[in-house]
């Protein structure tokens, strides 16, 4: 969905303008000059590369805005401009950042499903964070396998170039993925006979395993951004806390600003996890639908 990336893009332009706008009426000059004189004339071609840059640079703003200000700092024009237009421009450049990240609101696309796959056990995610915006379907299938696919906007960027490893990057930090397991630690629960989950009791931990995995079946060759993680129960005698399943998290972004991800989770000795470790199954028949 393109056009929320445009949209998306945009919106700092339009709060920071928007602010100039109104701070060029309260206090008028004379002789009147354009309201874009506050920021001078280096903020304004900062204000468009920036709107442009934002589709390429990986990271987005989180990258782009820092690298952006100490290219400024680092100028001896750009750092007499600073003090001379360093009110406006910070009023302008918070303005920015709040519209940008409200962006991250902007609606997603129905997550992709194959039609084999029937019904979705959970058409939504009552855990969920509200931010960003996003999408989630969930099945329970015969094989005793959860599958999750879901649509999430990218708040930081509206490129697809390293977006994939810049949005795993960002929410596994931050502890994301914890919430968004949650329905299917639950559908786990049921699965496993020896122990009993408590979704506020589990851990997910990293596997070390390339971040990238070469998919080919079905017409399709594609190397695609992937994650694996170790379930790990807390509620155990061990420190360390008892093994009770796997995860493999695929993603796929696209230019707009939005990610679809496809999440599947195991149970301890199901036979996929040695024989289909990287969900090939599923996921060729999910990028099929993207």
């Amino acid at each position: 969905m393109v056009w929320q990336g445009f949209v998306h893009s945009l919106l700092p332009l339009l709060g920071g303008g928007g602010a100039l706008y109104i701070l060029n009426r309260r206090v008028p000059q004379e002789p009147p000059v354009h309201w874009t004189h506050p920021i001078g004339r280096n903020g304004v071609i900062m204000a468009a590369m920036f709107t442009i840059l934002i589709w390429i640079v990986p990271y987005g703003i989180l990258l782009l805005l820092p690298v952006m200000l100490i290219l400024s700092a680092l100028s001896p024009a750009g750092r007499a401009e600073w003090s001379e237009y360093r009110k406006p421009r910070l009023v302008a450049l918070f303005l920015c950042v709040l519209m940008f990240a409200g962006g991250g609101m902007l609606p997603v696309s129905t997550p992709s499903a194959p039609e084999e796959w029937g019904q979705p056990t959970f058409l939504e995610n009552p855990e969920a964070p509200l931010y960003p915006a996003s999408e989630q379907y969930t099945w329970l299938m015969p094989s005793l396998e959860i599958v999750q696919s879901l649509t999430v906007r990218m708040p930081h960027q509206t490129g697809s170039f390293g977006g994939e490893a810049s949005t795993f990057n960002i929410a596994f930090s931050l502890g994301v993925e914890s919430s968004r397991m949650q329905q299917s630690i639950a559908l786990l629960d049921e699965q496993i006979p020896f122990v009993r989950l408590d979704p506020s009791e589990v851990e997910l931990e990293p596997v070390a395993a390339p971040n990238t995995h070469r998919y080919v079946g079905g017409g399709d060759d594609v190397t695609l951004e992937v994650r694996l993680f170790t379930v790990k129960s807390l509620i155990s005698t061990s420190k360390e806390g008892l093994k009770v399943g796997e995860v493999v998290c695929v993603g796929s972004a696209s230019p707009g600003g939005q990610m679809d991800m496809l999440v599947v989770v195991r149970p301890l000795g199901h036979t996929s996890i040695t024989n289909d470790r990287y969900a090939e199954t599923y996921t060729l028949a999910w990028y099929q639908n993207l």
